[in-house]
């Protein structure tokens, strides 16, 4: 594969093997930060204008309603996530900073777990929609200046958001800066460049689906995104997952061209997960040992701060 070297002022060097070309954006396994990610990265600039202003109104028209439509779906997962990070809990409280919190679904659940909720999120309106649910959320982007008029938190929950910033590093470390001794962080990313994927590719010569330059920066697997959190002080403690979409394409189900189909499938897994819910126990096994393997559609890693 051939090497790929930039530069820039506002992101510095970065160089490795370009593993994907798509769409004339180049995405590097780049040895500097220790993950993929696209180059050339978009300017800090661009990225706010495009999330504050355009991503839940243009890009991703249908998110809130089908947001809605999947609460009770969602609700199986986040109830998951919350139990366990409440048993690797040593700080004592039930204070949740939810980064990236989008329409609230997330501080919704907690809430009703007795957690205390707070969100940022800078979208205005995935802001709104969550205020207009009785819930809390900042409008904005969660940034130093930001960080720096909040208090501290015994759970930090950062879902699908890492994969959209141009120095996830950076970020990480800001909000580690907030998480007290004994407290938990919660990190989910897509799972990309997976051996499901890479065999699909393979077995059907087809271009890497999931690589969308325009949304996704960067591209993590579990290992990767273990390092970065480890790099930021916190210990990695366990791995989870949710069901490998994968599978349906193996199956010669080709959602990634068909909206319909994908919504059909999408319905089975809901499905699958909801009856799962009823033995919480079957559920975490079940998607442990697939993460644990490098297996699922987003890799979700709970880590803890040590305690001074």
């Amino acid at each position: 594969m051939p090497l790929r070297e930039w530069h820039s002022e506002e992101y510095g060097s970065h160089s490795g093997e370009v593993v994907a070309t798509v769409a004339g954006h180049e995405v590097i396994d780049c040895t500097i930060c220790g993950f993929k990610h696209v180059v050339p990265l978009p300017s800090a600039e661009k990225l706010q204008s495009f999330y504050e202003d355009e991503f839940y109104q243009n890009e991703k028209e249908n998110y809130l309603s089908e947001a809605d439509e999947d609460f009770t779906w969602k609700q199986v997962e986040m109830k998951l996530r919350f139990n366990v990070a409440g048993q690797m809990l040593k700080s004592g409280g039930q204070s949740l900073l939810d980064i990236g919190s989008g329409p609230g679904d997330f501080m919704a659940v907690g809430q009703q777990l007795g957690w205390q909720c707070l969100g940022v999120e800078p979208s205005k309106v995935a802001c709104e929609h969550t205020l207009n649910r009785g819930l809390k959320a900042i409008n904005g982007f969660f940034d130093t200046e930001l960080a720096q008029q909040l208090d501290t938190f015994d759970f930090i929950h950062m879902s699908e958001v890492l994969e959209h910033v141009p120095d996830p590093a950076h970020l990480l470390g800001t909000a580690v800066e907030l998480l007290k001794p004994g407290g938990v962080l919660c990190v989910s990313v897509p799972n990309d460049f997976n051996p499901l994927q890479a065999q699909v590719v393979e077995g059907a010569s087809r271009d890497p689906w999931w690589v969308v330059p325009d949304h996704h920066l960067n591209y993590f697997d579990f290992d990767s995104l273990e390092t970065l959190i480890g790099n930021s002080g916190l210990v990695c403690q366990r791995r989870l997952t949710n069901f490998p979409m994968e599978l349906f394409l193996l199956m010669g189900q080709d959602y990634t061209t068909d909206p319909t189909l994908g919504r059909k499938l999408h319905g089975w897994r809901k499905s699958m997960d909801i009856q799962l819910a009823n033995n919480q126990e079957t559920q975490a096994a079940l998607y442990e040992s697939l993460a644990n393997a490098g297996f699922g559609r987003l890799a979700i890693v709970f880590a803890t701060k040590p305690m001074q």
